[in-house]
């Protein structure tokens, strides 16, 4: 079979001490969180769900999750913030393949993060009073306490930009582009494995509402500007994931931060009940972020709190914890991991859905 070839990477101007200074500001990598046989956190969090505070919020949460795994409910993760830059890639490639999640909802800089990792290049730790000057002159990106190679974002760009030039010419959802994004890369050559391709190989969907603000986006315009026919339609994501949530049934959504994610993975029972299906209201709920509720924001609001707008069904068994993502979300996944030990689950495969309808 013949593999995909991945573009090479983008040529720079910087001089032999840039270029040293570079390699050394890149070298401390950030280390993906691998939870293996040696890890057991389960009595931790048994013992946290009797105890206070955010220990017995994440303990329940953690209950809670494990629970709804061994029935048929459907789980959608909407997921936002630089969680795979952050070390949570790995963990969310593994919850994929072992059938811990469904459907993603997520914002586009993910799959910046993805790609950039499954090109075999990584994030690198650094302190949070760098000198962003330097680091500019020097084309290297910071996200609060780590870095990424700039050029190697770049490669990312072009290489959506190969992967728009090589699909049929057409109008397609976010979730169709990113499905062709995971095949894509089940057949590249020397590529690494990654959010898209475990995706794919599972049959989850994943759903990027706001795809334009991203890597993904500008490599669809930068195949647009070359003359290739293709374009995103948001109105069609909308269609897919209100049919989405009529097939799947009882359902359930963690939140990891928040934004527009968050509101597109609940809002798909409204849209679903719009577009005349009869659906079934997210009845489990967990949330995972560090946002005030008491500004009106979104991302901080409560998941009973979409019980008013009809997104979540009245009797929502929800758990609500106030804490940053990098500590939280592999606590909860681990605990999940130990429960599927003896109760293997079996994937909704719900982007089968779309090869028929």
């Amino acid at each position: 079979m013949m593999k995909n070839k991945l573009p090479k990477m983008p040529s720079s101007n910087l001089s032999n001490d840039q270029v040293l200074r570079k390699n050394e500001l890149l070298s401390n990598e950030v280390k993906q969180i691998v939870l293996d046989g040696n890890h057991n956190v389960a009595n931790l969090l048994e013992d946290f769900s009797d105890a206070s505070f955010e220990a017995r919020n994440i303990g329940q949460a953690a209950k809670l999750y494990s629970q709804r795994l061994q029935t048929d409910t459907s789980i959608i993760w909407a997921l936002s913030g630089s969680l795979f830059s952050a070390g949570l890639r790995q963990i969310t490639i593994d919850a994929i393949r072992k059938n811990c999640v469904d459907v993603l909802v997520c914002t586009g800089a993910l799959f910046e993060q993805d790609m950039l990792e499954a090109l075999g290049h990584k994030h690198y730790k650094c302190e949070t009073n760098v000198d962003d000057r330097e680091l500019q002159n020097l084309m290297i990106d910071r996200v609060y306490d780590h870095l990424l190679d700039e050029i190697a974002l770049r490669q990312v760009d072009l290489t959506f930009k190969k992967i728009s030039d090589e699909i049929p010419n057409g109008i397609y959802s976010s979730r169709y582009f990113m499905q062709y994004c995971g095949e894509w890369l089940s057949k590249a050559e020397k590529a690494q494995d990654s959010v898209m391709q475990a995706a794919f190989e599972k049959n989850i969907p994943i759903f990027i509402p706001a795809i334009n603000d991203c890597s993904v986006g500008i490599g669809i315009a930068l195949s647009q500007k070359q003359g290739k026919q293709i374009s995103i339609d948001s109105i069609k994501d909308l269609r897919e994931i209100a049919l989405m949530k009529s097939e799947c049934g009882n359902s359930g959504i963690i939140v990891v931060g928040g934004g527009v994610p968050k509101n597109y993975a609940q809002d798909s029972v409204i849209m679903a009940e719009m577009l005349d299906y009869q659906v079934e209201k997210h009845n489990f709920g967990i949330q995972i972020g560090t946002a005030d509720t008491r500004d009106g924001g979104l991302s901080g609001s409560t998941l009973k709190e979409a019980i008013s707008w009809g997104k979540n069904d009245q009797d929502i068994e929800d758990v609500m914890v106030w804490g940053e993502a990098s500590v939280f979300f592999p606590l909860l996944i681990s605990y999940a991991f130990n429960s599927l030990k003896t109760n293997n689950r079996k994937g909704q495969e719900l982007n089968n859905i779309f090869r028929v309808k």
